[in-house]
């Protein structure tokens, strides 16, 4: 199956397309700087499919990561596969960036036992899951400060992994060891995970977890005209 995939959700923007030839090794790009993300993703994709020597209508399936992550890199990564899947009338199917994870930290084999998984949600706040191996999730992902991140993995995670574990570790907020710590969602990863994913139930809609924190301002609004 030809995959066309795109993760976009923590800011290490990749893009990777798979070959339907047996033992064809799958294309990846990567953005070296998280500035300028929307302006260069599509010319992003553009490049990767060159090199691939592959037109959209040659590719079977889209998959992007839905999230949680950075608002404006989801809306971003969602909206181009949305785009090209309408354009080219292909499948398109969204993972979570915490299971294209889950699936790159257990390819690495680490995962013995239940593993933690933390990814920055803004100012002291984390979004954290637990899973088991086989990407069997104990809790459902969730945003906590900071100081709840203890009571959520202490004592339920033999490990902790993802964006966010250096920075929980080294900060005093979780007592556990550490295993994959540049561990991040990948394209590649997603690229892997696609063929198995059900367009009819894996849709490509934004997971953000919380509400957004930005807030219409409510000073110095101006009366709208009577009609």
């Amino acid at each position: 199956m030809r995959v066309l995939a795109i993760e976009t959700s923590m800011g290490r923007t990749s893009v990777a397309v798979t070959s339907a030839r047996q033992g064809e090794a799958a294309r990846v790009k990567r953005l070296e700087s998280v500035r300028g993300q929307a302006e260069q993703l599509i010319p992003l994709i553009g490049s990767l499919m060159a090199e691939a020597g592959l037109a959209f209508a040659g590719l079977d399936r889209i998959a992007v990561s839905v999230g949680p992550g950075g608002f404006s890199g989801i809306r971003t990564g969602v909206a181009a596969a949305r785009a090209f899947g309408l354009a080219a009338k292909l499948p398109v199917v969204g993972a979570t960036s915490f299971t294209i994870m889950a699936e790159a930290f257990e390819q690495g084999s680490y995962a013995k036992g239940a593993y933690g998984l933390a990814a920055p949600a803004g100012v002291s706040a984390v979004f954290c899951q637990i899973l088991k191996p086989g990407r069997e999730a104990v809790t459902e992902i969730v945003a906590l400060p900071q100081a709840d991140c203890a009571a959520f993995f202490n004592g339920k995670a033999d490990v902790l992994s993802g964006p966010a574990a250096t920075a929980l570790i080294n900060g005093g907020f979780v007592a556990l060891p550490i295993a994959a710590p540049d561990l991040f969602p990948d394209a590649l990863t997603l690229a892997e995970l696609a063929p198995a994913l059900d367009p009819a139930r894996d849709l490509p809609t934004p997971f953000y977890v919380r509400p957004p924190d930005a807030k219409p301002q409510t000073r110095n609004i101006i009366a709208r005209k009577d009609e």
